[in-house]
């Protein structure tokens, strides 16, 4: 078990300090970790606070003071430490904007939970006071984090959301290996440490952009060109795009389409700031997308009301099992991926696992209750329970 955290965790503020907290993760083979950031107005969160504990210790990083984080971000590499947080993906996701770095064994208290019966996003605080009687304040959710220093209430804050992180663990632990779904967990926590979902494709800015599917093919080209210009601007600047040119502007850009300065200049509309800033920028981005407009794919023909039928039946099968293994549906699949998948030939087992892009556990779990439901084995029918309830029942 965790030693009891100080009553005041040192704040680690120099690079001295920093090498102290390295040696010392050097010999742990579990670290609670949690952050506090800001992002609001700029392009990558602001990293305001680290938290890590240990078995010996729990300590505070003060990333705005003048030192250099990256040993500690390796240190958290080690394949032989798990790191240990609750709703991990966007501290994570601030590691690799911030360092390029990922730790490479994470479990997530959430996520384990959602495996235990507790749903699928319940707060830290909710699951310390459930599992182990611990009252947590939730705190100020918009406190200020750039204070210097900070205040007495906030490090007892910032504190507590790693001093149980370890206790917390070992319960959770138990209980999924007691459940045999440590392994399950293990699987899904594994994706937290693929860097791919945390990298800003700008290529993609369109598909953020409001109003898409009222463009016609000539603005949609414009469009898209100015949204991937406004990205990187945005980065560059480090600031948030919609923040940097509203959506409805890009939109008024591309209706105009202005071809030189003067196109600007004698139009009220494009009256902005940041549109005369970086003009020609935004002349270019409008030249390249009237080159190349953009066409959307067709959308597919509804699928009709006897494929409705079958995707709605096994997602009444969907929620039997995950009702059966105390399991939120959300966490196998969901019905559009269902109903996506029905319009394809199920041939066979190997198919309708393609067709729903299931592995690993949730293939384990449900592609052969499935597969007995489209095979015509498996049957449904309403029963009456003692009280005059109604519930389904899936019979072989």
């Amino acid at each position: 078990m965790p030693a009891k955290p100080q009553q005041t965790p040192p704040i680690v503020a120099t690079q001295e300090q920093l090498a102290e907290l390295v040696a010392a993760l050097s010999t742990a083979d579990l670290v609670g970790f949690d952050t506090e950031f800001h992002s609001e107005r700029t392009y990558v969160p602001r990293l305001m606070l680290l938290q890590l504990a240990t078995r010996d210790g729990l300590w505070l990083v003060d990333p705005l003071a003048d030192i250099d984080l990256k040993p500690l971000v390796q240190a958290m590499r080690r394949p032989d430490l798990t790191v240990i947080g609750h709703a991990l993906r966007n501290d994570l996701r601030i590691l690799w904007l911030q360092f390029n770095l990922l730790p490479e064994r994470v479990f997530d208290t959430q996520i384990a939970a959602a495996f235990l019966g507790h749903g699928l996003q319940i707060g830290l605080s909710g699951l310390l006071q459930s599992l182990l009687q611990v009252h947590q304040s939730k705190g100020d959710q918009m406190a200020d984090w750039s204070k210097r220093p900070l205040p007495e209430r906030m490090v007892g804050y910032a504190a507590g959301d790693v001093a149980h992180l370890l206790p917390l663990h070992a319960r959770l632990q138990d209980e999924l290996t007691r459940l045999g779904r440590a392994e399950w967990v293990a699987e899904e926590c594994a994706m937290l440490t693929d860097s791919a979902p945390y990298i800003r494709d700008p290529d993609a800015a369109f598909l953020r952009v409001a109003g898409g599917r009222r463009m016609d093919a000539r603005e949609a080209g414009v469009v898209r060109a100015l949204a991937v210009e406004r990205e990187q601007i945005a980065q560059e600047e480090d600031i948030v795009p919609h923040f940097l040119l509203p959506d409805e502007m890009l939109h008024t850009l591309a209706r105009v389409a202005p071809v030189r300065r003067a196109d600007l200049d004698n139009d009220r509309r494009l009256n902005h700031r940041t549109v005369h800033r970086h003009a020609q920028r935004w002349l270019d981005a409008v030249s390249r997308g009237l080159a190349e407009p953009h066409h959307r794919p067709a959308g597919r023909a509804p699928p009709g009301w006897e494929l409705e039928a079958v995707a709605a039946l096994m997602m009444l099968l969907v929620n039997d099992i995950a009702v059966k293994q105390n399991l939120a549906p959300q966490l196998l699949v969901k019905r559009e991926t269902l109903l996506n998948a029905v319009r394809e030939p199920l041939t066979t087992r190997e198919a309708l696992a393609t067709a729903l892009g299931l592995s690993g556990w949730r293939a384990e779990l449900l592609i052969e209750p499935m597969w007995t439901l489209l095979d015509g084995q498996l049957a449904v029918r309403c029963q009456r329970q003692q009280n005059g309830a109604l519930h389904l029942r899936f019979l072989e």
